[in-house]
């Protein structure tokens, strides 16, 4: 199968993020309209990155009412935190620059008050930046930076952040050993916590692990317990990644009925979660199964049913992808012409894509030159503030010190009259 391993890593990296269901994000949104100033903190801090792909737009929003907020109470905490919060956002719409720029406000700001779990926070952030520009030494340095911060802070859950994500660079360096025990270590924590759906992604990133070495059957039991980890978690798409995980293995190891089972039964969880993206990305891998089984028609079915689907949702890259493949199916049948009306749909989707990107892009650029515009605006106010404050302490100063003298002038004059009466005695 053509784009199994790739499709393995993207896996991964889903469900590493997908840590809480979306009843309990709504349930947070609520209670963050109504909430303290300390609250909303809280509260974005806890779903700022837990929007599912169809509605990561939705962040900027609270990232913008969090600075207006923190800019009206004067507050550098959540200006900070705002700062801290638009990098995921901007580095998903591949803006690097623009976000090393925020996450370099909020790291100066959280080093100016010593706060090593954000920073820890911070750096991880940094790292994955640099991750996906493909600078992995720059991002291991990073994520060991997170891991020293995470260290002081004495938090754990900060440290097996790094731990994480670095176990990812070392696999990626063929550090394999490396890799195993932070991974375990990753297992061992999250099973003394309880966190089934943490779990579910250090399972499969185990297999990942093992499909990597050839060991495909112990990858099989690694992903097995990554699906019955996001089971007893109640995470439908944790079930489903880990079902696909299983699909590919098997795949690999030749087991091509286990295979097909594993994809179906995936793409079930993905209908019973509801959400149109993942199902159409659940049709798109049996289409893709079926395409490298050279059972070309249910190929067809399955990449048109995934095509319909990301119609359905105004999932463009859903539908480019799944065109992409049901194009090369027509090149194999020979069907130059319905491979022609294909490619044509793929230009008219590549140029809606490009013009939905370049909008998100001036959307995110736009909001990000206004709040740094506010930001800078407030932090003027607050060093004005500040420099009255130490005028008016320095004009207090100044007005005691010249009291004193005057006493003082007062008082040697006192003592040159009276010494003077004195002397003529």
């Amino acid at each position: 199968m053509r784009i199994v391993k790739h499709l393995l890593a993207i896996i991964f990296l889903v469900s590493f993020n997908y840590s809480f269901s979306q009843e309990e994000i709504s349930d947070k949104l609520k209670e963050y309209e109504k909430a303290s100033l300390n609250k909303k903190m809280e509260l974005f801090f806890y779903f700022f990155q837990k929007f599912e792909t169809d509605q990561k737009d939705s962040v900027l929003y609270y990232v913008n009412d969090l600075l207006s907020e923190g800019i009206k109470n004067k507050n550098k905490d959540a200006i900070a935190l705002a700062n801290f919060g638009i990098g995921p956002y901007l580095l998903g719409h591949s803006l690097f620059e623009e976000a090393e720029a925020k996450l370099e406000k909020a790291k100066k700001y959280y080093h100016s008050i010593q706060n090593d779990t954000m920073l820890a926070d911070v750096y991880n952030s940094f790292g994955n930046s640099a991750f996906l520009q493909g600078n992995i030494a720059q991002a291991e340095l990073y994520y060991n930076k997170s891991a020293e911060h995470a260290l002081e802070s004495g938090d754990e859950r900060f440290k097996m952040l790094s731990s994480f994500n670095l176990s990812r660079i070392y696999l990626n360096q063929g550090k394999v050993e490396e890799a195993k025990k932070m991974i375990q270590d990753y297992i061992d924590f999250y099973l003394t916590e309880g966190s089934m759906r943490k779990l579910a992604a250090a399972y499969g990133l185990m297999g990942q692990l093992y499909v990597d070495q050839h060991e495909h059957k112990t990858a099989i039991d690694y992903f097995t317990r990554s699906m019955e980890s996001g089971l007893t978690a109640g995470s439908m798409p944790s079930v489903a990644n880990g079902y696909t995980n299983l699909a590919i293995a098997e795949y690999l190891s030749g087991e091509l009925q286990k295979s097909e089972q594993y994809f179906q039964l995936a793409l079930a969880y993905r209908q019973k979660a509801g959400n149109k993206y993942y199902i159409a990305e659940g049709y798109y891998n049996l289409g893709d199964f079926y395409f490298g089984t050279g059972n070309l028609d249910s190929a067809i079915v399955n990449y048109s049913n995934s095509i319909q689907i990301a119609e359905e949702s105004g999932n463009l890259q859903g539908q480019k992808d799944a065109l992409v493949e049901l194009s090369s199916v027509y090149g194999t049948l020979k069907l130059k012409d319905k491979q022609i009306e294909t490619l044509k749909k793929i230009i008219l989707i590549q140029d809606k894509l490009a013009k939905q990107q370049s909008y998100k892009e001036i959307i995110a650029l736009k909001l990000s030159y206004i709040n740094s515009e506010k930001e800078a605006i407030s932090t003027g106010g607050i060093r004005e503030d500040q420099l009255h404050n130490q005028v008016a302490k320095y004009q207090s100063i100044f007005n005691n010190w010249v009291l004193i003298v005057i006493s003082c002038i007062a008082g040697l004059v006192l003592f040159l009259y009276f010494f003077k009466r004195a002397s003529k005695r």
